[in-house]
């Protein structure tokens, strides 16, 4: 058999055969399966696969970090300048993308990774004790649901570019693969397709889970369905979900922007703060954290390679707090713990998704949006916004999710929605060539291995 990654649908082989790793050598036979009853068989064992499908969502291909700095890098219009050896970011820098580049392979297998091990284990619900069986679909389905809505963001266009419903995005596999021969050609859903089942995944996952966890929670649901909302322009529901974690008292802001990021004088394990709504948990012996490798300096861990443009230091107003996050004049420091978690979602981007969702509803909440934008504006240690009017509240949402959220992987999404240009940059950091948001060069491609695997997953304009 041709060494072929079959990625998207063989992945649930390997939770399965990781399961049955009990099994006495002697009662192994040569085959390309193992039958689902003799690798699971209990409660815990599903538990056990639920455990691998976040080790496979922290994977560094994923929100390890790179799924945020690969996307960043693609929208980044001048802030940073990459000095480094990974060809990969280069491209990405450059809106060159090649079909074999290393990141965006690596963000469709770790996606279809996490996505397999969460059907495995929705797939056994059978086995869970029926006092934990709504938490764990829960969990499976909010990591699945999560996955698909990047991926679809990522790999296909934007939702307010061109029809959702032609538009080609990711397939949708909901059942786990136990045998190779099972494999199957899958064609790509299309954008409304994918964003339809992370809702329902979300949805379900809101409504059984926890309202506060280390682990996925229902807070954590609904800030991603705010996430989704926001980018369908639905903004009365993109309120109401982020209203929810808000009000619900269960998270707060920390008191200083700085104590966000837990640095230490020496990396270490640190747990999650108040803000936050869900990270990949890292530590000294597992995980790693690919936004210090790509952004910090060599003397926190990094690589020393991303350097901090003057465009990046002429956003911040006299006497915001958030410039501090910068050391030596070069290198952001919000990721300077190799150890730290990295954070998937905080609170503070749930204020802005509300304020930005009062000022474009039916019926806008301009004081409201601007309470919102000011309790953001105050921890940075700046006065009230001046902005009064729907437009200049809009501009200074756009603003505040810059200068609160940079390096945190929403910049190339941010700049779909609000349908603005990018450029790249020479290496004096000035613009070069401006790419329109709705570029062809600002989608991932469909990696050349899985077309080479399946023919049937029709490319992204503009890639062969």
């Amino acid at each position: 058999m041709k060494n072929k990654k079959y990625l998207i649908l063989a992945v649930g082989i390997t939770a399965i055969l990781f399961n049955s790793g009990c099994q006495k050598q002697l009662d192994i036979k040569p085959q390309d399966s193992v039958e689902s009853e003799l690798a699971l068989k209990t409660s815990k064992d599903v538990q056990g696969v639920l455990i691998g499908a976040y080790t496979a969502a922290g994977l560094r291909g994923i929100y390890g970090g790179r799924f945020q700095s690969s996307t960043d890098f693609l929208g980044d219009d001048g802030d940073f300048s990459y000095f480094g050896t990974f060809s990969d970011y280069t491209e990405l820098n450059n809106k060159a993308i090649t079909v074999n580049n290393a990141f965006v392979e690596g963000l469709w297998n770790a996606g279809y990774n996490t996505i397999g091990v969460c059907n495995t284990v929705l797939a056994n619900l059978n086995l869970v004790d029926p006092t934990k069986k709504a938490t764990f679909e829960g969990e499976a389905r909010f990591l699945r649901g999560m996955v698909y809505f990047d991926l679809a963001r990522a790999y296909g266009r934007a939702w307010n570019d061109g029809s959702p419903t032609a538009n080609l995005a990711v397939p949708i596999v909901l059942k786990p693969t136990t045998s190779i021969s099972g494999i199957e050609m899958v064609k790509r859903n299309t954008v409304a397709e994918v964003y339809a089942q992370a809702i329902a995944d979300l949805q379900f996952a809101e409504a059984n889970l926890a309202s506060k966890s280390t682990y996925a929670s229902s807070a954590a649901a609904s800030a991603v369905l705010a996430r989704i909302y926001l980018t369908q322009e639905k903004y009365a529901e993109a309120e109401a979900e982020a209203d929810k974690v808000i009000e619900s008292g269960d998270y707060a802001l920390v008191e200083h922007y700085s104590d966000e990021f837990q640095v230490k004088e020496q990396a270490t394990r640190v747990f999650n703060t108040s803000e936050d709504i869900f990270a990949i948990q890292i530590s000294n012996q597992s995980g790693y954290n690919a936004l210090n490798e790509v952004y910090a300096s060599s003397a926190f861990g990094g690589r020393e390679e991303t350097y901090l443009n003057g465009q990046f230091f002429d956003m911040f107003e006299a006497g915001d707090d958030r410039i501090n996050q910068v050391t030596d004049d070069s290198f952001t420091s919000k990721f300077n713990n190799a150890f730290a978690n990295v954070v998937v979602i905080r609170l503070a981007e749930l204020y802005l998704v509300r304020a930005e969702a009062r000022i474009l509803k039916p019926g806008a909440d301009l004081t409201g949006a601007a309470a919102d934008i000011n309790i953001i504006r105050h921890r940075a240690l700046l006065e009230d916004t001046e902005a009064a009017s729907a437009a200049d509240l809009l501009t200074a949402v756009k603003h505040e999710r810059r200068v609160e959220l940079g390096f945190e992987g929403f910049r190339l999404f941010d700049l779909k929605r609000y349908k603005e240009t990018t450029y790249s940059i020479d290496g004096d950091g000035n613009h070069v060539d401006p790419f329109d948001w709705n570029s062809p060069k600002l989608i991932f491609p469909i990696p050349k291995r899985e077309r080479d695997a399946n023919p049937l997953l029709v490319q992204n304009e503009g890639y062969q």
